[in-house]
């Protein structure tokens, strides 16, 4: 493929990976990276089950959720942006198991999800009381008024076919005032540029794109989404020494840090 999904540039190839080629926009104010070709339908969700929803042990999934200690941080921190979250309305697109959810109603959000795997949503509903629905199409179905305060999106536009399509779906139910909250992996990160194809982000056959700033900003223009922010502060991650933490703070300031957190309008 010689163009780019996103900007209609042209894109060349930037490396192979064990299940696809990589390709990179040279247009430099797009710079996206996708793989190409994507996994079919079928391949896809054997990658799933193997590596996010094993059957017999979930909890033995080579690709973990993140980790509570982090979401339990972000909502403390969100606050600073939304105010008091008790009794505003979240809907987590790319719920998994709920577990984003789960945290939120800890806050005070009465929370609905949207997961398209059909394994990790029905754990969702059997074991977080939470109402779950296939796709943006059916939770419409259900109730053509739904609007939410706040929409989330965490680690999963990198594994849409076209993000910037369900992105635009989503921004049309957030209420007035509403904000979208996405996370995904930084491609512009240290580790990133250090590892190259050995990034995990890179390796994970069910990514199909890597952002930068730049692209991530640009998809989410695209999807028509304004008012678009990178909200950064010290993550306390799991295990972190002190010096790793201080380490963080540094990698936040020349934005390369491992994650993007972005919001928008």
């Amino acid at each position: 493929m010689s163009t780019c999904p996103l900007c209609a540039q042209k894109a060349q190839k930037h490396m192979t990976l064990p299940h696809t080629e990589v390709m990179a926009c040279t247009n430099r104010f797009c710079e996206l990276m996708f793989a190409f070709p994507q996994l079919s339908g079928e391949e896809l969700d054997a990658a799933y089950r193997q590596f996010y929803y094993p059957a017999a042990d979930i909890e033995s999934a080579p690709y973990e959720n993140t980790p509570e200690e982090i979401l339990r941080h972000t909502f403390a921190e969100a606050t600073s942006v939304f105010g008091p979250l008790k009794g505003k309305s979240l809907l987590d697109f790319g719920c998994g198991v709920g577990g984003l959810c789960r945290i939120g109603r800890e806050y005070g959000l009465i929370t609905t999800g949207i997961e398209p795997d059909v394994f990790a949503r029905q754990r969702a509903i059997t074991t977080g009381e939470l109402n779950v629905y296939a796709s943006v199409d059916e939770l419409r179905g259900a109730n053509r008024e739904a609007r939410f305060d706040i929409i989330t999106s965490w680690d999963v536009i990198e594994h849409l076919r076209e993000p910037w399509k369900e992105l635009e779906q989503l921004s049309r139910l957030l209420r007035p005032g509403g904000r979208l909250l996405l996370s995904t992996p930084n491609a512009g990160s240290l580790r990133a540029r250090l590892e190259g194809q050995r990034w995990e982000n890179m390796i994970n056959p069910t990514h199909f794109y890597y952002f930068t700033q730049r692209s991530l900003r640009l998809a989410l223009e695209r999807a028509g989404i304004s008012d678009i922010t990178e909200w950064r502060f010290p993550i306390p991650y799991p295990g972190h020494s002190w010096i790793r933490r201080l380490i963080h703070r540094g990698l936040l300031n020349l934005h390369l840090q491992g994650q993007f957190l972005v919001l928008g309008r």
